[in-house]
């Protein structure tokens, strides 16, 4: 599985690739940037499983970074489900996400390892093996 993290805060990457590097029984690679600029280059170049992807980043925020997300993605025929971890805790900007077809909307406070781990596993149903655990 290969998965690109785009995040602008280097803390929060590093906490999210430990997340993943936790999880039991799964081959992941990691790809990650800190604006979206860089990961709609990587988007063009590379294929995902997935992505997880913070909504405020240099260039954009909220609603508009997912919409870019999804125009790139659909620009280059590409399906990689899109995993929103962020540190917005508007729950109407979640159900906004959801309506365009985000997969999983979770809040970076929240979040935990096991969190990542389903959230991926759910994302990726339909185009990999399942992750069946992570490490506590």
């Amino acid at each position: 599985m290969k998965i690109l993290v785009i995040d602008d805060s280097k803390e929060d990457r590093d906490l999210i690739i430990n997340y993943i590097k936790k999880i039991e029984k799964a081959d992941i690679t990691v790809d990650e940037c800190n604006c979206l600029e860089r990961g709609l280059n990587k988007l063009s170049k590379n294929n995902y499983d997935a992505i997880i992807l913070d909504l405020a980043l240099p260039e954009t925020d909220g609603i508009e970074t997912i919409e870019k997300t999804l125009e790139h993605l659909d620009k280059h025929n590409k399906t990689t489900p899109v995993i929103v971890l962020t540190g917005l805790e508007d729950y109407s900007v979640g159900r906004k996400a959801w309506l365009l077809g985000i997969k999983e909307f979770l809040i970076k406070d929240e979040v935990q390892s096991k969190d990542i781990s389903r959230a991926l596993s759910f994302a990726t149903i339909n185009t990999k093996p399942q992750i069946n655990s992570i490490a506590m």
